[in-house]
């Protein structure tokens, strides 16, 4: 690459994502660097589809914000001793998805939110609203209308979803999502609820579903299938953006049965303790990654067929089509729940462990904070939660490996300044929206005791309505399923060859045995009529002597009868004579 055609090129993606040149003075970071712009036009943002093998094919991305409902836990006990001369500091206003918190007996905020839940709120409404459009996208199962001759078409499979509960500790975050319902099948949470919709809708035979259950325990990522994996690396794709955990353990789903067996193994390695405010506090936060596989049957497959040509030869033939799989991944986060040491009452262990959720959250809500504001910083390696959540918030990245910097002048002021103040000589990244469609739950308690805490839920949710993802379909090709299909394929060919070949080898042979019989009897035959020749040329010999004798016995009977057709004729001479002789 020459140095002017590497400026150009940088100058382009400098424009597109509004990046400034570097300032003389490099003490502020969020006021001089600018890489994620927020003025640039969804059609114009560049996809972050990996370039690898999987080749995944373009589509036109599908702007989503992120969805946010609020829940309102019903009293308990404490909430009826304590408050009962007390006034709930939240009304709902359910028709209007409106909620207003009271400040006092005269002042009160309203907040707007896409769906607003009462107390006696069911299970199945919660998980149809919140959780059910997100699983759609991921099975396949949403229809929209485009403005293609007229027609719906539905929305492919292979988007990425999101689902996650945010709320202050005992307000029914896990409630609401990981709820078992054993004995009541109408508690069920939104995670048994998603996989039944997702296997309920996908083929064992061609379709696969697989789930890796951690949680970030102390900013400690550990598998809650596995407990013996503790302090799991994260992978951040330096081609994709995208995050993985490759060392997490994945379970492939047969039915709703083994999903709830192994959410019972999940829940209960998870760590909870007993506080003030919950008596089963969860103490880390727990993610479900659900990853669905499905192959496109309504593509054409690629074939291969001997077919005969006018001449007689076998003619090798495929299809133009090629096998496509569509992968989609499902999250379902429950987030342990924000808490203040003064009120929870911990101590020792229990304190550091509220500090480590404290953090995270804290992290979370910064980087919330950055995508609502347009900030050019997203602070998302602040926190391991944030890195984990990243494609769920829209901080996507485009990840630049290091590049010969002294080969582009120009290039290498920006890349120096970008790795000396952000990334410490490793890479160089841009923010652009993620690829999730994510809908968030917040839950809430009624008590007054707890006014900051509730203000600061629904405010976190008020910022994370102002995010927008843009939501991608990953479709690849299956070149792994084309080559196994070629594997087979070529095999039943070779097969075919060898059979043929063999077929032709035994009609060789008979046809080889049949030609020595025909000569053997063409032989024979040419002895047989050689002999009749040499009896027939003896009988020809034969007959002709024969016949000259006959011919001999003819003349002379011929000579015979000429000599009595002369006498009698003399005979008649000397009878007339007489007769004469007698009339005289």
């Amino acid at each position: 690459m020459t140095s002017s055609s590497s400026t150009v090129k940088f100058s382009q993606r400098q424009q597109q994502h509004n990046i400034p040149p570097p300032s003389s003075s490099t003490s502020s970071r969020s006021n001089n660097l600018s890489v994620r712009s927020s003025k640039v036009p969804s059609s114009s943002r560049r996809s972050v589809t990996p370039t690898s093998r999987a080749h995944s094919r373009d589509h036109e991305p599908e702007s989503g914000r992120v969805r946010v409902s609020v829940r309102l836990r019903p009293r308990n006990a404490e909430d009826l001793l304590l408050d009962a001369d007390f006034a709930d500091c939240v009304e709902l206003q359910p028709e209007l998805k409106r909620l207003k918190l009271r400040k006092n007996n005269w002042n009160s905020e309203s907040y707007r939110f896409d769906e607003v839940f009462i107390e006696s709120a069911s299970q199945k409404r919660v998980y149809d609203v919140v959780a059910k459009p997100v699983v759609e996208v991921v099975i396949h199962l949403i229809e929209v209308c485009l403005q293609q001759n007229d027609s719906v078409q539905s929305v492919l499979n292979g988007y990425n979803g999101t689902v996650m509960a945010y709320g202050q500790t005992g307000t029914g975050k896990t409630y609401t999502l990981g709820r078992l319902g054993k004995d009541d099948a109408s508690e069920r949470g939104i995670m048994v609820r998603a996989l039944e919709d997702i296997l309920a809708n996908t083929s064992p035979a061609s379709d696969s579903v697989e789930i890796s259950y951690l949680q970030l325990y102390m900013e400690s990522v550990q598998d809650l299938l596995a407990p013996e994996k503790i302090n799991i690396p994260i992978f951040d794709d330096s081609r994709s953006g995208e995050v993985s955990v490759p060392g997490a353990a994945v379970v492939k789903v047969q039915h709703l049965d083994h999903f709830l067996e192994i959410l019972q193994i999940g829940e209960t390695n998870r760590h909870a303790a007993n506080s003030k405010m919950n008596t089963e506090s969860s103490r880390s936060h727990a993610i479900l990654m659900v990853y669905v596989r499905r192959h496109a049957h309504e593509k054409e497959e690629t074939e291969f067929s001997l077919q005969v040509n006018n001449s007689g030869r076998d003619l090798l033939t495929a299809g133009n089509g090629i096998p496509t799989v569509q992968k989609s991944k499902l999250l379902i986060v429950d987030l342990a729940g924000s808490e203040r040491l003064d009120k929870s009452g911990s101590e020792g262990h229990l304190a550091e462990e509220t500090k480590f959720i404290n953090l995270s959250l804290t992290s979370l809500g910064k980087c919330i904070n950055a995508l609502a504001e347009n900030s050019p910083h997203i602070p998302t390696r602040d926190s391991k939660l944030t890195r984990l959540l990243r494609d769920s918030f829209g901080v996507k990245f485009v990840i630049l490996k290091r590049l010969q910097w002294h080969l582009v002048p120009e290039l290498s002021a920006y890349c120096s300044y970008w790795e000396s103040e952000y990334l410490n000589g490793n890479s160089l990244e841009f923010n652009e929206t993620g690829s999730a469609r994510t809908s968030l739950i917040i839950t809430i308690g009624p008590s007054s005791r707890h006014h900051a805490e509730t203000t600061s839920t629904i405010m976190f949710g008020q910022r994370a309505m102002k995010v927008v993802n843009m939501v991608k379909l990953k479709e690849e090709f299956d070149y792994e399923s084309l080559c196994r299909k070629l594997e087979n394929q070529v095999d039943h060919l070779t097969a075919e060859i060898d059979r043929q070949q063999k077929l032709w080898e035994n009609d060789n042979i008979e046809m080889e045995r049949k030609l020595k019989e025909c000569n053997k009897s063409f032989a024979e035959e040419g002895r047989s009529l050689v002999a009749r020749c040499e009896f027939v040329e003896k009988e020809n010999t034969h007959l002709e002597a024969k016949m000259t004798d006959i011919l001999m016995e003819l003349k002379h009977q011929k000579d015979h009868n000429d000599l009595m057709c002369n006498e009698v004729a003399q005979l008649e001479k000397s009878l007339k004579r007489s007769e004469v002789f007698e009339a005289d």
